[in-house]
């Protein structure tokens, strides 16, 4: 069902740079290793097969879901700013992996030639992501509980716990064995670390804060869930796909356990999306409690 409204000018420029970032994502996957190779990464062959799974996902996920959102924000819709955390987080996240990761002194490539491209796209899905959190209206959406929130900093944690635990404990004790043996670390040590930094670094410390504030019922921790949770819509179905391109391209570095488990974990993750996200394409409440009744910051939909 449509919430319709005016959309404001904010709403038009943050959709604008929607359509803009969809173009520059289907470019950049189109242009990679998935269909033209004319970005050729200074890679190994383990990363470029990679590098095909997380073009499919943006091509096919992220670029929709930020049409998507922008059509959503032409028609003022409550949900447009919401939905566009998902492609932008994800941008966010792969961009430096296109340009600090490669091994540009070590494996042949040219994607230093497409610098700007990438650059771009980190610079824009960032300051999207700012207008997206700038541009939630907390009148128009559903109202949440104490439980929601409850629910809510349930799955937060579990991301951190997955991401923690099932994806980088082996790894940090490999690591800090002192020989470290890990194909992924041997292979590509820059990108494999970046990806740590970036992890352990970013996701997992904003997942944990927006879990805790939502215990305490902090007013900004409603937004910051929509925030976290969109980025994990698409990112481990990314992680997946990459896996999924792995095994179908022989890599020596692939196995079907990795397949299965981050599978998995995507159905997960993206369902747990979906259902956080869902609300907020419902036709609005009137009555005690509801978005349009008096209430505090706590009753919103977001805070």
């Amino acid at each position: 069902m449509v919430d319709p409204g005016t959309p404001t000018f904010a709403h038009r420029w943050l959709a604008g740079g929607l359509f803009a970032l969809g173009a520059g994502l289907a470019a950049n996957s189109l242009l990679g290793p998935l269909l033209l190779d004319v970005i050729r990464y200074h890679y190994s062959t383990t990363l470029i097969n990679q590098g095909i799974g997380l073009d499919a996902v943006a091509l096919f996920g992220a670029v929709p879901v930020s049409v998507a959102a922008g059509l959503l924000l032409l028609r003022g819709h409550r949900a447009g700013p919401l939905l566009a955390f998902v492609p932008t987080s994800f941008t966010a996240y792969m961009a430096p992996q296109y340009v600090v990761g490669p091994d540009y002194v070590g494996l042949p490539g040219n994607n230093e030639q497409f610098f700007l491209l990438h650059l771009g796209l980190f610079i824009l899905a960032v300051v999207l992501m700012f207008g997206a959190w700038q541009g939630i209206d907390r009148s128009r959406l559903q109202p949440a509980t104490r439980r929601d929130d409850r629910w809510r900093s349930l799955v937060l944690f579990g991301v951190a716990a997955f991401i923690l635990l099932g994806r980088w404990l082996p790894g940090l004790i490999d690591l800090v064995g002192g020989n470290p043996a890990n194909a992924d670390y041997v292979e590509n040590p820059t990108a494999y670390l970046l990806i740590g930094v970036l992890d352990l670094g970013l996701v997992v410390p904003a997942a944990l804060a927006g879990a805790a504030a939502l215990l305490r019922g902090v007013g900004w921790a409603r937004t910051a869930a929509y925030a976290v949770i969109g980025w994990f819509a698409l990112v481990p179905a990314s992680v997946a796909a990459m896996a999924i391109a792995m095994q179908v391209n022989g890599d020596p570095n692939a196995g079907v356990a990795d397949v299965v488990v981050f599978s998995v974990a995507a159905v997960v993750f993206t369902a747990g999306a979906v259902l956080l996200y869902r609300p907020a394409f419902a036709a609005p409440r009137v009555g005690p409690g509801s978005d349009r009744s008096p209430a505090g910051p706590r009753d919103l939909g977001l805070s």
